[in-house]
């Protein structure tokens, strides 16, 4: 490529290294690894997108957005109002009893899948009668079989919701968590003759109880969230399966951004292992598929934090969908991207990595040296963006701005490795 017709300028990029701000070159520039077609099979288990920062989790979820749209439903976890769970007095004041609340966020996290895949597959809205659509399903069910029976237990749970079944997410999860929180407060309320609110911190709370209420307290609070419907939930899950019978409509709600601050950090590794849990539980049915983003280490932490005596971790293995990348797929996205931004603008001939750098640095082929040192997606597109920043009104790098570009790249990953790990290492 002659050096007249292309020059590097100071604001180029070759993409952005979060896929939310990269939709120019992510739609054009994707490289099939295999992974979207694994996670468009509804019968393939795998539906824990698992992989390290910048492995290209969101990417992949973009992509299956983008292709199969409205067969998509993205729950966003900021938006499900968690912080109310996590700020509920009652809720608290049980948790320092050990209470375990497990099988009430399991229940959370299975109304709000069952109700979002729901509302889609019959396209509702707020404004639809309710009455119209349990009408149309229990007409479904109109027999005396045993499974009909079953469905007509679990559309009476969906009609137990009244009202609150069409409300938007944020608050159905606060009308769950309060008709709970009714139920353990009434229990507090016998026991010691007033609410939890009048009781102060729930720690401070909980000291001023005697053993045997606390012993009390603990039984009765364990009794009623081990009891919240879970049940019922049950053959909701099987309801879906049934109504979900056409294999033309195939439902995929996705979950990303996970490890970020929605809700406080040990409420979010609870929430986390329900919805663990929940995802192998919608594995039955089998039009519809629960797919979740995670990083590898958040993974681990949560198991280390959550787990009880009886857990064994192998057997959620079979779930996990790990993102790697070989050499050749790498260096694959890397062309697509730099032939995007200099055909674009200055030719029709394809450009590649090789026409743009040295051929050889550190003793190693310059394919090599770039994986070496950029093994993941957004490692690759930061690595080369620095190196367009020390190559402007220039056509080709050469050793020493390759080597100044390694260094800043170098100092920018050091600080990205400290903040994937500060949970786990918070003086790094």
């Amino acid at each position: 490529m002659s050096e007249l017709i292309f020059k590097f300028r100071k604001n180029d990029q070759i993409g952005a290294a979060g896929a939310e701000e990269d939709s120019e070159y992510l739609s054009s520039c994707y490289v099939d690894t295999g992974d979207l077609a694994l996670l468009q099979d509804t019968n393939d288990r795998r539906q824990i997108v698992l992989g390290r920062t910048g492995a290209g989790k969101s990417a992949l979820l973009i992509s299956l957005k983008s292709k199969l749209d409205s067969q998509v439903i993205i729950i966003n976890p900021e938006e499900l109002a968690l912080t109310y769970v996590s700020n509920s007095t009652i809720l608290n004041f049980f948790c320092e009893l050990n209470v375990n609340l497990d099988p009430f966020f399991k229940m959370l996290w299975r109304h709000v899948l069952t109700v979002e895949v729901l509302n889609h597959h019959f396209e509702l809205t707020e404004s639809d009668n309710k009455k119209t659509l349990l009408e149309i399903i229990s007409s479904m069910f109109s027999g005396d079989s045993k499974k009909d029976r079953e469905m007509k237990e679990a559309i009476n749970y969906l009609k137990g919701w009244g009202e609150s079944f069409w409300k938007e997410t944020e608050y159905r999860v606060k009308e769950i968590t309060n008709k709970i929180e009714t139920s353990l407060d009434g229990e507090v309320k016998a026991q010691l003759g007033v609410n939890v609110a009048n009781l102060g911190s729930a720690a401070k709370a909980v000291k001023k109880l005697t053993e045997e209420q606390r012993v009390e307290l603990h039984d009765r609070g364990q009794e009623i969230v081990s009891k919240a419907q879970v049940k019922d939930l049950t053959k909701v899950i099987s309801l879906i399966d049934t109504i979900l019978e056409d294999r033309q409509k195939k439902y995929y709600v996705v979950l990303d951004k996970l490890d970020e601050n929605w809700v406080e950090e040990k409420l979010r590794y609870k929430l986390i292992m329900a919805l663990i849990l929940t995802t192998k539980d919608f594995i039955k049915v089998k039009n519809a598929k629960i797919i979740i983003a995670l990083r590898r280490d958040l993974v681990e932490r949560v198991f280390r934090l959550t787990r009880d005596s009886g857990f064994q971790e192998e057997k959620y293995q079979s779930l996990y969908l790990p993102l790697k990348w070989s050499k050749s797929e790498l260096i694959e996205l890397l062309d697509k991207r730099i032939d995007k931004l200099v055909t674009r603008r200055y030719t029709k001939t394809k450009v590649t990595h090789h026409d743009l750098l040295p051929e050889k640095i550190h003793n190693k082929s310059i394919s090599d040296y770039i994986v070496q040192i950029s093994p993941r997606p957004r490692d690759i597109i930061s690595f080369f963006n620095i190196c367009i920043s020390q190559a402007t009104n220039l056509s080709r790098l050469k050793r020493n701005e390759l080597t100044i570009a390694e260094g800043e790249y170098s100092r920018s990953r050091l600080r990205a490795l400290a903040d994937e790990w500060s949970s786990d290492y918070p003086s790094l």
